[in-house]
């Protein structure tokens, strides 16, 4: 049995790691190699490798390395958070981080049950490596509905569009979609909650990551009471959004959402009332020339947008 687990071990050391693994991929397999080295000669009391278990871990390293790239992916999407950056700070339900770059894909966002909460933590990569700082980035918290808008600038590819179907397998979760952007080196994407929730953001380096955890928010729901939007009407998802909001720039409270049918509207603000609402869209006429591009819509506070279609 000695000289089988012998034997074993050589062959792990004696693996060839390929010139087309990730970096990331191929630094882990070395630590692992340097740290059953300076284990050698080391007794430990109660604890033994059987043939099989080291077997196993031969077989998984070895199949693993035969199988690039699946092999160098699978390793680079194992969501081990690197080191603390800043926990971001909110002001009005905003916040950023992250440093000036270009080129940036972010290439997958993953989803972690915990006991207490769930923690979505997005990945940057840049040509197919890890990152180790993360692209400048905003995160913004907005009701009606509860909505969490996430930024990316500098992102000129966006893999992890697939993984927030992931999303929606938390139970804060309503909805999940990416934005359409008219700037190609920008990603944005859109949470819905089903309630509202508490939530600290947390930036990380070597990797870069932004780990995002949502727990329950104590307090009472608002319900049964009504607000009144500023919006467009409801059209695909295009280039009629990107630039309803070009002719919007420098407002507050702009925004891109979807509606009830899974269409996409530009909202310019939501109030209390109907006055008010009107007196904003008189401005906005007068200020920004839109014409008839807005319309007040009333509707239930967190209700998700009504399909107006412009013929309507």
């Amino acid at each position: 049995m000695d000289n089988q687990l012998e034997r074993l071990q050589k062959a792990y050391n004696d693996i060839e790691i390929p010139e087309e693994l990730s970096q990331a991929s191929r630094k882990g397999i070395e630590r692992g190699k340097r740290y059953k080295q300076q284990k050698r000669g080391i007794k430990m009391s109660g604890l033994k490798w059987t043939g099989s278990v080291a077997a196993a871990v031969i077989i998984s390293f070895t199949v693993g390395v035969n199988t690039v790239p699946a092999f160098a992916d699978s390793m680079n999407q194992v969501p081990v958070l690197g080191k603390l950056v800043s926990v971001l700070k909110f002001t009005d339900g905003s916040a950023g981080g992250g440093t000036i770059q270009d080129g940036v894909d972010v290439n997958f966002i993953s989803l972690k049950h915990q006991k207490n909460s769930d923690q979505m933590i997005l990945n940057f990569a840049n040509s197919d490596n890890t990152q180790d700082l993360a692209s400048s980035y905003n995160v913004k918290f907005t009701d009606n509905p509860y909505t969490m808008t996430v930024t990316v600038s500098g992102a000129r590819n966006f893999s992890a569009v697939k993984d927030l179907e992931t999303l929606k397998e938390s139970k804060y979760v309503q909805d999940a979609y990416p934005l359409i952007t008219l700037d190609d080196s920008m990603i944005r994407f859109n949470v819905t909650f089903k309630e509202p929730v508490a939530y600290e953001v947390k930036e990380y380096k070597d990797p870069a990551q932004v780990a995002i955890t949502l727990k329950d928010k104590k307090g009472d729901v608002e319900e049964g009471t009504s607000i009144y939007s500023l919006r467009t009407s409801s059209e695909p998802s295009g280039e009629s959004q990107g630039m309803a909001e070009e002719m919007l720039y420098g407002l507050e409270n702009v925004r891109v959402l979807k509606d009830q049918k899974g269409l996409f509207l530009v909202e310019a603000g939501y109030f209390n009332t109907e006055a008010e609402a009107l007196a904003q869209l008189k401005k906005i006429q007068t200020e920004h020339g839109v014409g008839d591009l807005l319309f007040v819509e009333k509707r239930s506070s967190q209700e998700i947008p009504q399909s107006i279609s412009q013929a309507e």
